[in-house]
């Protein structure tokens, strides 16, 4: 697959992109272990730069690095767990907005004034989504020494007071207002050895009546105080480094991985990536990490045993989920279909709260692989801690 940089260079269209990283010395930043979430401009989007912008910015360092780290956030983000999110900070320090009112109609948030125009492509490190336009940092509160940003004035000023040197590039993955990743990696341990669990064969696709659960009502504590009680104790969490690491790259792409995030609000989600690394299904919001761990331990519990419902059109009838909070039933699977003929499904624990949501599919039956997939690797799937803050 490779990482960001490489994935960028064999697409083609970040010409400019890639010389603008080489010029600013961020290219290693963004082949380092991450993760990031990259906003990239493609040619065109830099084409309808005012003219001789490019040009100056190279010949200022600092404004161009600031301008670059304002298109990359920590973590992995996909498109889906975007959509859920008002703003997000970057690695520049500076916030970027994030317009998702229509993410309803399966429309692609809308980041500052740029559109997304192409979503979700994975890399070794991270994510990258195409952007149309480039985005411009505040640069009043950017430090034009070392091109970091600030929300405040005060912010800037505290920077200023402290001083530092302007020929050292700065570490903004160290950045306390920056949300803590896994950044520098500890002793190599061995080759992690996954036990497979044991496969059951999936359930018949059981019919249901209702109609779907709005997932957004819930508010994401309560839904994790009513989760089944978890009788084993949760796997001990993992950095990226102890799974990914040298000594574990024979198991790169063979094992299965719940990864745990902290977004820009300090709340706490994860995603399941399957052996491929494809991420197959994303979380709610958790108040703390131990409210994630249980949530992933729900999804282990559940994902073998849940029936699957098909709640999509059927005759012209729009079904319903006949699964209600708060009564303990089945898990289940149920597949939705939206306004745009796309398909979904989320994954509800037995008291019928939603645990796991997908992302779009252009058909009922790919969202059913979905499903296959996540009852294949949720129960063996290590878990991965990549809010670990770097020392």
């Amino acid at each position: 697959m490779g990482d960001i940089v490489e994935v960028a260079v064999e697409a083609g269209p970040f010409k400019t992109l890639v010389s603008a990283l080489e010029a600013a010395g961020l290219v290693e930043t963004l082949k380092g272990t991450g993760p990031f979430t990259v906003f990239a401009p493609d040619d065109e989007a830099f084409a309808k730069l005012p003219q001789g912008t490019i040009e100056d910015l190279l010949k200022d360092v600092p404004k161009l690095k600031a301008v670059l780290m304002y298109h990359v956030v920590a973590g992995t983000l996909t498109v889906d767990e975007i959509g859920q999110m008002n703003t997000a900070k970057t690695i520049q320090g500076q916030e970027i907005k994030i317009d998702a009112h229509k993410w309803h109609l399966h429309m692609n948030p809308k980041i500052n004034d740029a559109n997304i125009t192409s979503k979700d492509i994975a890399a070794d490190n991270g994510m990258i989504h195409v952007l149309n336009r480039v985005l411009m940092p505040n640069m009043e509160l950017t430090c034009p020494v070392c091109g970091m940003g600030f929300m405040t004035n005060d912010a800037l000023n505290a920077h200023t007071k402290m001083g530092h040197v302007a020929e050292k590039a700065p570490e903004p993955m160290l950045t306390a207002e920056v949300m803590p990743v896994a950044e520098k990696a500890p002793e190599p341990e061995p080759a992690i050895e996954v036990i497979p669990a044991v496969e059951k064969m999936p359930e018949p696709t059981a019919s249901a009546e209702v109609m779907p659960v709005v997932e957004t009502t819930k508010e994401p504590m309560q839904a994790t105080e009513e989760m089944p009680a978890v009788e084993k104790a949760p796997e001990p969490m993992l950095t990226a480094q102890e799974v990914w690491g040298p000594l574990a790259a024979t198991a790169k792409g063979a094992v299965a991985v719940f990864e745990i995030l902290c977004d820009c609000a300090g709340k706490f989600r994860f995603h399941l990536k399957a052996t491929n690394g494809q991420i197959i299904v994303v979380s709610q919001s958790y108040g703390t990490k131990e409210s994630a761990m249980k949530g992933i331990a729900s999804i282990k519990k559940n994902a073998q045993v849940a029936k699957i419902a098909d709640l999509t059109m059927a005759s012209g009838i729009k079904l319903e989920s006949t699964h209600r909070a708060g009564i303990v039933q089945d898990p289940v699977f149920e597949i939705q279909c939206g306004t745009v003929h796309k398909f979904r499904f989320h994954l509800k624990a037995g008291n019928g709260q939603i645990i796991a949501v997908s992302q779009s599919y252009f058909t009922r039956q790919s969202a059913e692989k979905g499903i296959a997939s996540v009852k294949k690797n949720a129960p063996m799937a290590k878990v991965v801690d990549q809010t670990v803050t770097a020392t």
